[in-house]
């Protein structure tokens, strides 16, 4: 039988930012609701340095609640 703490949690895409500063302010927003994250280029060209696209990754379990973490901010504006 397989042991399920040896089962890692694969990362899902929550968000989209169109630059590094807008992941990182959507990231900062998570922690804030204890949400683990990471950012990852979607284009992997070094020329962009902080510019371009990024996908915002969580924790699959942590995925539906970052949803709602991030669909509260989107109704509040």
């Amino acid at each position: 039988m397989p042991n399920s703490s040896s089962n890692s949690s694969r990362p899902v895409k929550v968000a989209y930012a169109l630059n590094l500063m807008e992941a990182e302010m959507i990231q900062g927003l998570l922690a804030e609701h204890g949400i683990p994250s990471m950012v990852q280029r979607t284009v992997d060209n070094p020329e962009f340095l902080a510019a371009g696209p990024r996908q915002i990754l969580v924790p699959e379990e942590a995925a539906e609640n970052a949803r709602e973490v991030l669909a509260a901010v989107e109704e509040s504006d």
